[in-house]
């Protein structure tokens, strides 16, 4: 350790004893693996390597760091579960601070009067939904796919959605007061939170403080606890999975169910995913697991779910062109079953051919599996998406100008060994397209340590391809700017989305640098993210 010290300018050697008085020796990482493993997020986006990683246990620890780098003017830079693809928590600068937020990982409190739940911004929401679950009670929007390491924070950074969304919207949409650490260390509570006599049972007591650090990746503050609203964990859920010729028909089903808010969840695959499914591998546990899970849950329903699942296997994507797969759910049976019927008629209505529900029925019961089939392709290819934000009037013509854009490229993509694939979703009545690029090139460490050990062994030799990754960034790069001609926003804006280009008025984002210079003078929360 010593010689790692001796590698830092000697004006921090002081700091960092400083943070290792605070935190103990064990939360301190100054290790060039260490710090190099945290610098790293999903993106393949150049940044710089911190200087060092503290890992807080609670607020006061957590307010204490922040004090201690912004006297030394070093930035700092939050990361939650790490899975940024947009350079969220890749540091911009040297000398960088970064906050490993998983040490603070309580549940504070669940108020089941007053239907709000405290909880430490370093929890997953894996452990938040698994806490819930059993007292009947959720948050509206309760995590994404990734949430057996995605952090609470992280996704109110990010804003991110899936479960529960189509009916909840997106992470900020459940948040009803934070505590944030300021860059000066200081921490200041919103909503009705701040309220001397009351607790966090109301977002809006004045101006809406809280969605100031909501969506800004740190930019603003490290969020240290969030008050998050509570709903009742529905009771009956119906599963529906559809097959469709053509792209057209598919969306329009998928944004008629939008605008009624009857799925939770409604997401359609393209063809490539389609085929792509049946290849991603699954443990023989994994699959013992969910069955027994699905039957467990639902009594002889269950059991009749399961059995459905098992029979439906991995193949039930085969040679299917477009498939919706939708959540339904109710407090009673019959409102469930009323919301699938209802979803059941548009997409027959639209052309859909109904199919074996296995994909929603799996996604349901094992909410939170492995992120393998999340992060990397079915062959281990390196994956990242790309997304479009867009009303739902626009959802077909974006889907198309997708399609157009890929297949004008596809040539290229043949060339250079890159594949494609597309998601589309909605939060409340709005429309997400989410392309991915897949391709062959190193793993590196992170990617490695988030996947189940016989995967990480046999990828874990796939050689880097610089060339090839150029190509598939640049492609990425450049259906970006197609969804920012198209009107369409976007979600993590992070380092990697033009926050400030997109705007018609100027106006807007002087306000946004004069919020951030009025609490951040220095420029030391995650200098970079939003352009500030």
């Amino acid at each position: 350790m010593d010689d790692v010290v001796e590698r830092i300018d000697s004006r921090d050697t002081q700091l960092l004893d400083a943070l290792r008085q605070l935190l103990g020796q064990n939360d301190l990482l100054v290790g060039d693996a260490d710090r190099r493993f945290f610098s790293t997020d999903l993106s393949w986006r150049p940044g710089e390597t911190a200087m060092c990683v503290v890992r807080p246990r609670s607020l006061e620890q957590l307010a204490a760091c922040v004090a201690r780098a912004a006297e030394a003017g070093c930035p700092i830079v939050p990361r939650g579960g790490g899975m940024s693809y947009t350079g969220g928590y890749v540091p911009a600068r040297d000398r960088s601070i970064l906050v490993d937020m998983r040490g603070m990982d309580e549940i504070v409190e669940i108020n089941a009067d007053d239907m709000y739940v405290l909880v430490q911004a370093g929890c997953t929401w894996k452990k938040l939904h698994e806490a819930l679950a059993p007292l009947g009670l959720s948050t509206p929007y309760w995590g994404p796919l990734s949430g057996a390491y995605a952090t609470v924070g992280g996704a109110l950074s990010q804003n991110s959605l899936f479960h529960g969304s189509g009916v909840g919207g997106t992470a900020a949409e459940s948040v009803l007061g934070l505590k944030v650490v300021l860059a000066d260390g200081s921490v200041v509570t919103t909503g009705s939170w701040a309220h001397r006599h009351s607790n966090p049972f109301w977002r809006h007591f004045g101006p809406d403080i809280t969605g100031i650090f909501t969506a800004d990746n740190g930019a603003m503050g490290v969020k240290a606890v969030a008050a998050l609203r509570l709903v009742p964990a529905p009771r009956h859920t119906g599963f529906l999975s559809y097959r469709f010729g053509t792209l057209d028909a598919m969306l329009s089903a998928q944004v008629r169910i939008a605008r009624l808010g009857i799925a939770s969840e409604c997401y359609g695959f393209d063809p490539y995913y389609n085929a792509g499914f049946e290849k991603q591998g699954i443990t023989f546990e994994e699959g013992l697991s969910l069955v027994g899970k699905i039957a467990r849950k639902g009594g002889l329903k269950g059991l009749k779910q399961a059995a459905r699942v098992a029979l439906g296997g991995k193949r039930i994507l085969r040679d299917v062109p477009y498939s919706l797969h939708m959540t339904l759910d109710g407090l009673t049976e019959g409102v469930a079953a009323e919301h699938t019927d209802l979803a059941a008629e548009i997409c027959a209505e639209e052309g859909g051919t109904e199919m074996a529900n296995t994909i929603p029925t799996v996604f349901r019961n094992a909410p939170f599996g492995s992120v393998r089939t999340v992060l990397l392709g079915s062959e281990g290819e390196i994956w990242i998406p790309v997304h479009g934000y867009f009303p739902l009037s626009r959802a077909v013509d974006a889907a198309r100008a997708t399609e157009a854009f890929l297949a004008e490229r596809a040539p290229l993509m043949e060339q250079w060994g890159i594949k494609t694939s597309y998601l589309t979703c909605f939060s409340g009545p709005e429309f997400v397209i989410e392309p991915s690029f897949y391709w062959h090139d190193e793993l590196g460490p992170f990617r490695l340590s988030l996947i189940e050990p016989e995967f990480a062994d046999k990828w874990k030799d796939i050689p880097p391809n610089e060339a090839r990754r150029a190509v598939a960034l640049q492609l990425r790069d450049e259906l970006r700017d197609l969804f920012d001609r198209l009107g369409g926003l976007h979600l993590q804006i992070a380092k990697y989305y033009p926050y400030e280009p997109m705007m018609e008025d100027p106006g807007l984002a002087r306000l946004a640098g004069r919020i951030k210079a009025a609490i951040d003078p220095d420029n030391i929360m995650n200098p970079g993210c939003l352009g500030l």
